[in-house]
């Protein structure tokens, strides 16, 4: 086995093979080629240059590796990048798919060129028994490799795997009366807004902390969402009782930015809720300020931020609002995504009586 390791102390990259001619022979045709009689093994420079040379022609050898040793700058996975761009994926899309395939290499030890379909099984596997993952990660895992090697790179042409089926879980709902306790358990209105915007409109948090000032339009009610998951454009409700308290909210975002910024940068500031410097507020930070106020509304549930967009359907099907319209404010691709707010809505429930009630019916 050939093997590429990186040596902390004498900070070069060593590489390691059994006794060969052949590896001898292009282990010296790499310029500033080192050899340790101790562990028998050739060093090289950390240089860009002299890893990917090595890398190159040790790949018909199925050379070993660490990626997370590896400098960006190598490119091992540039084609993926590649590829993201031309497809126009989102930046989260983007960011999934390259996770499963850094682990995948992490496991392997591989190059991209080398991997087969049993490397990518026994991977899946490990991720099944020893991880025990959860079926949506497996399914993330499984796209993201469809995705590179046999539609990038055209390696593994067979690329598929047989359904997998999810086990059914409900979401944790808040009532009415819960929302309620999170928001004023809130002194600071920047924090209150957030939650409040979120609740009201059934946004999600990565929607809500991009948002900016033109996205919303006090006249008609309604919210502007700007390429938001899938990349898609769409219009959600404002309540009508945030009016007052977003536009004192407007007055308080815009002093408080006066305080560290010109007039001039301000007016380049567009989020609806800013965060350090001229970013939008942290996905982050977001969620802590979730979390706090239900620790200090004393809320029992398992609840995270995307409790509030659960909450948000949930209290418009119980209203009887059309689940076709929910839908469309949730942004959903299909209507069977909406559905599961059907299994936990309580005036649908509250309808159905239980035949022991009939049964148990005074008799005239």
């Amino acid at each position: 086995m050939i093997k590429l390791k990186y040596n902390k102390n004498d900070k070069r990259f060593h590489l390691y093979f059994p006794y060969s001619e052949v590896y001898i022979k292009i282990a010296k045709s790499i310029p500033k080629a080192a050899f340790h009689s101790e562990d028998k093994s050739w060093s090289y420079p950390n240089d860009t240059y002299s890893i990917k040379r090595i890398l190159a022609d040790f790949t018909k050898y199925d050379i070993k590796y660490f990626i997370n040793e590896i400098p960006k700058q190598c490119g091992i996975l540039e084609d993926f990048f590649r590829a993201t761009r031309e497809r126009n994926f989102t930046f989260c899309t983007t960011k999934t798919y390259y996770s499963h395939l850094y682990r995948l290499l992490l496991f392997t030890e591989k190059l991209p060129i080398n991997i087969v379909s049993n490397d990518i099984e026994n991977y899946l596997d490990y991720l099944v028994k020893e991880k025990s993952l959860q079926v949506a990660t497996i399914r993330g895992a499984r796209q993201a490799f469809i995705f590179y090697f046999r539609e990038v790179r055209k390696q593994i042409t067979n690329l598929k795997f047989p359904r997998i089926r999810a086990n059914l879980k409900l979401p944790e709902v808040l009532s009415a009366e819960e929302t309620r306790e999170i928001f004023n358990s809130l002194p600071n209105l920047k924090h209150k807004m957030l939650l409040l915007i979120s609740y009201s409109a059934g946004l999600r948090v990565s929607e809500v902390i991009h948002l900016k000032i033109k996205d919303i339009d006090l006249e008609r009610n309604m919210i502007r969402i700007t390429q938001g998951k899938g990349k898609k454009d769409r219009y959600t409700i404002l309540a009508s009782s945030l009016i007052f308290e977003l536009k004192d909210y407007l007055k308080f975002r815009e002093d408080n930015l006066l305080l560290k910024y010109s007039y001039n940068e301000v007016k380049n500031i567009p989020w609806l809720f800013p965060g350090a410097g001229t970013r939008p507020l942290h996905i982050r930070t977001a969620e802590a300020i979730f979390n706090q106020a239900a620790v200090k509304a004393k809320i029992s549930k398992k609840v995270t931020f995307h409790s509030l967009r659960h909450a948000f359907a949930t209290h418009l099907l119980e209203l009887g609002t059309d689940l076709r319209m929910i839908q469309t404010l949730l942004g959903h691709a299909s209507v069977r995504t909406t559905q599961i707010y059907t299994k936990v809505a309580r005036s649908r429930l509250e309808n159905i009586k239980s035949p022991l009630d009939q049964m148990k019916k005074p008799n005239p």
